[in-house]
């Protein structure tokens, strides 16, 4: 592999080294990465790096640029600060303040759109959150989830510091009970990232006074680590039966989003097929339930439960040792597992859904089944299984698109160029001037 020489511009005016604070959505760790994804703290801060925060710190930091991750957290009451065990960057757990729990004390708070809004804003609330990020010498906030009531909250902390806010959009639309306020506040965030074009044409569609800050950056795949392998090999590494046919699937276990209930009653429709097997890669709050279907459909020996694979180079070679890969999502923002897979060769099979759609070309690198229908999810399979000449030549197909669109080079490279217009770096820009207010002042109409 080639190597690339990637553009340095760690250091902004002044000489102070560029340092980026990414806020995730969660309204603290142990709701989603605890319970979600069961991991303790001591394993997300010593060898967790499988989300998009961790794959921007290594990407910002081949450009001399650190980041610290800030998380909220229930437990402790002490702001706790550690050197992240595989990726160089900081993470940072902050404690819950009191208002959040008392919110929380309140019965079906957090259950309806409003309510979630508050939770949202009012989780982010801590005392001494603009000196712990003045300390840390943050100049840029990025906040996953530009629909969180976190995003308000947020634009306060950068508007009283005098630096920029992008944020981004990673799957959570916004509710149109939320929409008149985002329409009265999303004009302080310096720039609004989308994952696909159907999400960047609906921002345009409800805040075009913002189009010109709405930019799409869409997730990248790390081809050191997610590229074709010797499939005889991959099958020999992971101890699996090589006279089986393998498809498989990689998303958290949470029925709302990834659909695997669908999944699970296509694959019934497929089950005479000789020697086929169901990998489900990832655990969640739907672990239970999913066990319990596929026992009732009488599947067990056909789709196999793998847990969380937390090691990338494990779960490489789990997608070389597929023929296929399939997603059953009923939304998505940008499937990394899809730039995954299609970086190690395999076609996808998936619904025809928003995130999906702009990614899998239908009939080029995968197919796409209509109406969240299990029947038409299974007779896409069905085709490319019969087909092995159609299935590696949309898994060509695949591996070239993510080559030529979804690498490491070329979305760091816009990653880079918005930073840089966010500081006011580089180009000369006429609303966005380091020490300036970093977002011109609209009143956004109702």
């Amino acid at each position: 592999m080639t190597s690339v020489v990637h553009q340095q511009f760690g250091s902004i005016k002044g000489g102070n080294v560029m340092h980026v604070g990414i806020f995730m959505h969660t309204n603290y760790f142990e709701d989603f990465f605890v319970k979600g994804l069961g991991l303790t703290e001591e394993e997300y801060v010593n060898s967790y790096h499988n989300d998009f925060s961790f794959d921007y710190a290594r990407l910002l930091g081949k450009s001399g640029i650190h980041t610290t991750i800030y998380n909220f957290v229930r437990s402790g009451n002490e702001v706790r600060t550690y050197q992240h065990g595989v990726v160089d960057c900081t993470v940072k757990f902050i404690p819950l303040g009191a208002l959040y729990r008392a919110y929380r004390a309140i019965p079906l708070s957090h259950r309806t759109p409003i309510g979630k809004f508050i939770s949202q804003y009012v989780s982010t609330i801590h005392k001494d959150l603009s000196e712990i990020l003045r300390a840390d010498g943050i100049n840029l906030i990025y906040a996953q989830e530009y629909a969180s009531g976190r995003f308000e909250r947020l634009a306060s902390i950068a508007k009283k510091l005098s630096i920029p806010i992008i944020a981004a959009y990673h799957g959570g639309s916004i509710h149109k009970w939320i929409m008149p306020i985002k329409k009265r506040t999303l004009h302080k965030a310096t720039f609004l990232t989308t994952l696909n074009e159907d999400e960047q044409l609906s921002m345009v569609t409800h805040f075009p006074w913002l189009s010109d800050r709405i930019r799409l950056l869409p997730n990248f795949v790390n081809s050191q680590i997610f590229y074709r392998r010797d499939k005889k090999q991959a099958l020999v590494a992971l101890g699996l039966d090589p006279s089986s046919r393998y498809i498989i699937t990689v998303g958290r276990l949470f029925e709302h989003q990834k659909g695997h209930s669908l999944l699970v009653e296509a694959v019934q429709q497929l089950k005479d097929i000789p020697d086929l097997k169901i990998l489900i890669v990832g655990n969640g709050p739907d672990e239970r339930r999913l066990q319990e279907m596929i026992r009732e459909k009488g599947l067990e020996d056909k789709i196999i439960l793998l847990g969380s694979i937390r090691d990338k180079e494990t779960l490489a070679n789990y997608y070389n040792a597929s023929e296929l890969f399939v997603l059953p999502s009923r939304y998505e923002g940008l499937p990394l597992v899809i730039l995954e897979a299609s970086a190690c060769g395999l076609p996808t099979v998936a619904f025809n859904v928003m995130g999906v759609r702009g990614l899998v070309q239908n009939g080029v690198s995968g197919l796409l089944a209509e109406n969240l229908d299990p029947a038409a999810l299974a007779a896409s399979l069905s085709k490319l299984l019969g087909d092995p000449a159609l299935c590696s030549e949309m898994g060509e197909a695949a591996f070239q698109i993510v080559r030529s669109s979804y690498s490491e080079e070329i979305i760091g490279a816009k990653l880079n160029s918005l930073l840089q217009e966010s500081l006011g770096l580089g180009a000369e820009l006429t609303t966005l001037r380091l020490g300036d207010a970093f977002a011109p002042k609209l009143t956004a109409p109702l």
